[in-house]
């Protein structure tokens, strides 16, 4: 049997159909970023440098999940060196005991953030040693430390992980350092993952949903512009 060529007419696509693509793609887009944000929370570039003047100190918090903050500091204040030394900080508060890092805890007191790379899957990075009660994690402190991981200049990450009340959740921070005996930084950004989700360092919510939100607004177009050829 010859197959039958479709009509003109069938190859259209109507006023309605025009509508519901441009609703369904609009309802696709703005479910996709709801689900972007739910899984990966990014603070956007920062860029605060903590440069602490003498025989004194800095403090920067920042929000987390629900109660949780992370803090850098960075201080000249102690007497056990010259005012142009310095040392970098940061804790994590507000949250459960089980506040870790990814680093090494030589002693019960002294906690080194290890300097990673990007692209450092957080879930499955190790070891992962808790903070020491309200004591700061040591990023690099005044002449050096032999544990000091951030003594150089440049550009790493620190990991983390806490639990807010949501379970444990999986996190990075960007930290440039001057690389000078101040030990100055600069807290580029940071993200987190909501509980259960996959995150790396330097990993931030994906783009794919404004392109959906660029589709759906496109379907609308096209309707309107169908629509008012059809009235005209």
């Amino acid at each position: 049997m010859k197959p039958q060529t479709p009509s003109p007419k069938s190859a259209s696509i109507s006023n309605s159909r025009w509508l519901a693509y441009a609703t369904a793609g609009a309802a696709t887009a703005v479910a996709g970023v709801n689900s972007s944000e739910a899984a990966i929370h990014y603070s956007g570039v920062i860029n605060q440098t903590f440069n602490a003047p003498a025989s004194n100190f800095v403090v920067g918090t920042f929000p987390l999940d629900n109660a949780a903050v992370i803090r850098f500091m960075h201080t000249r204040a102690s007497i056990n060196h010259p005012s142009s030394h310095g040392a970098a900080l940061f804790r994590i508060e507000g949250a459960a005991l089980s506040n870790m890092f990814v680093g090494s805890a030589p002693n019960a007191f002294d906690r080194y953030p290890f300097r990673l790379a990007s692209n450092v899957n957080l879930n499955t990075a190790s070891p992962f040693n808790a903070m020491a009660g309200t004591s700061f994690a040591e990023l690099a402190f005044h002449g050096g430390q032999a544990n000091d991981h951030w003594l150089k200049g440049g550009t790493g990450f620190i990991g983390f992980r806490f639990n807010g009340g949501s379970g444990m959740e999986f996190g990075w921070a960007r930290i440039t350092m001057d690389g000078t005996i101040s030990n100055t930084f600069t807290l580029v950004d940071y993200a987190w993952g909501d509980a259960g989700t996959q995150i790396a360092t330097g990993q931030i919510p994906e783009p794919g949903s404004l392109a959906l939100l660029a589709i759906g607004a496109a379907g609308l177009l096209a309707w309107r512009r169908k629509r008012a050829k059809t009235a005209a």
